[in-house]
């Protein structure tokens, strides 16, 4: 029999939650002798309907730990989470955390949700694609996430956004009350809550709170000064500004001077990239663009010229907006001096009679790319996003662009 002193039950604890199938009736003996009848409980687990009824009937109040008989430990286990357990000296994960992180953990180690589960994130502007793009980001187990949106519920809002019910659209509320609500019920681990006000009207020291800000439903201006206010501070934030029209979707990440971790075959280099600004990146000349680069980019340049002079989103009028896009077209490709053919009719038009509202497959594309790559900033592994990404249901692809000023490239 394999002995353990009284201070492993969280370890013994990791390995319940990882079998199957915990034997009926059994406790977990911890710090005894093997010819000591008596024995020691664990915690209980929250999932219970994996204990038997004998097992249950035996245990205390929930905390999040299984229990399973110490004699069941194989010695390479044991010796492999006593190195885990050296790992997480002084900032460690809780029992209930691991057995309920138990398979990302196994994808991308332990100090990853370490990172992840001190990670701070701030959302504004809440539409379907956010509301995917929080849902994976409160499932993976990120430390608190702050939601933005003073704007009423209403009946559109429920076309592509699954957090909001019918009842919502009556209820008054705001949309950041409504997703809060909805978004604590998916993992309680999670601190979700609410900060009312207009992001841009904030000081640089709000920013601070944050290790992520992600924007949404704002206009190019106060994207761009937001990004500003983040590389502003002194610490690293990274921005995210993410947008989806209809079938298409657009996804924008400054990360500023990062560094991250990529594996070889036999060894770990640390690779550096750094990121332009908002500003920087649009204002690169499109000739210096490759020839290759999505025509989507090139359309939303162009929606975001109608955006900013007209003070509303294109498409509410789709007849009657196509004309004055088409001009902002001309404008912009005279000013790049490149063909209007660039930006084609057929992409725009089908822009427009979307408006502004939302594809639900294309939202949860969007909030799955977005959710992997805030996951990456934070944790440090992988290799992250830069810095234009773009999506089409109408040809099924996804696409990375790296635009940047040709100085910093």
């Amino acid at each position: 029999m394999v002995t353990q002193p009284a201070s492993d039950p969280g370890l013994l604890a990791f390995y319940a939650a990882k079998s199957n199938q915990p034997r009926r009736g059994e406790a977990l003996k911890t710090g005894i002798k093997e010819e000591d009848d008596a024995t020691l409980w664990a915690n209980a687990c929250r999932v219970m309907d994996r204990c038997s009824e004998p097992c249950r009937g035996g245990k205390r109040e929930p905390a999040g730990l299984l229990c399973l008989p110490q004699s069941d430990l194989p010695n390479s286990f044991l010796f492999s989470f006593r190195r885990l357990r050296i790992e997480m000296e002084g900032e460690e994960l809780t029992a209930q955390q691991t057995a309920l992180y138990d398979r990302q953990i196994r994808v991308w180690g332990v100090d990853a949700q370490k990172r992840l589960s001190k990670a701070s994130v701030l959302v504004s502007g809440l539409n379907g694609t956010v509301a995917e793009f929080c849902k994976n980001i409160v499932l993976a187990g990120v430390g608190s996430l702050t939601l933005m949106d003073d704007r009423l519920v209403s009946k559109d809002a429920l076309h592509a956004n699954f957090l909001i019910t019918p009842d919502d659209a009556n209820s008054r509320r705001s949309l950041a009350e409504v997703y809060c609500s909805s978004l604590r019920e998916f993992n309680s681990m999670v601190h979700v809550s609410v900060e009312k006000g207009n992001l841009p009207q904030f000081d640089g020291s709000f920013y601070d709170k944050f290790d992520v800000v992600v924007v949404s439903s704002i206009s190019l201006k106060d994207k761009k000064f937001i990004n500003q206010k983040c590389r502003e501070r002194k610490k690293r934030i990274a921005f995210y500004s993410v947008e989806c029209r209809d079938s298409c979707g657009e996804i924008f990440v400054d990360l500023q001077n990062y560094t991250y971790s990529q594996k070889n075959s036999d060894s770990t280099v640390d690779c550096h990239l750094e990121y332009p600004t908002l500003e920087e990146a649009i204002s690169t000349p499109w000739r210096d663009l490759p020839r290759k680069t999505t025509k989507t980019y090139f359309a939303m340049r162009v929606l975001e010229c109608f955006e900013a002079s007209e003070n509303r989103n294109p498409g509410d009028t789709s007849g009657l907006d196509l004309p004055v896009v088409l001009i902002w077209r001309k404008k912009l490709c005279d000013l790049q001096h490149v063909n209007e053919s660039l930006v084609p009719d057929g992409l725009l038009d089908r822009l427009l009679v979307a408006g502004s509202r939302e594809h639900p497959p294309v939202c949860a594309i969007l909030g799955g790319i977005l959710g992997q790559e805030v996951i990456k900033a934070i944790s440090g592994k992988g290799d992250p996003l830069k810095n234009f990404f773009y999506f089409d249901a109408a040809d099924g692809k996804g696409i990375i662009e790296d635009i940047s000023p040709a100085l910093r490239s």
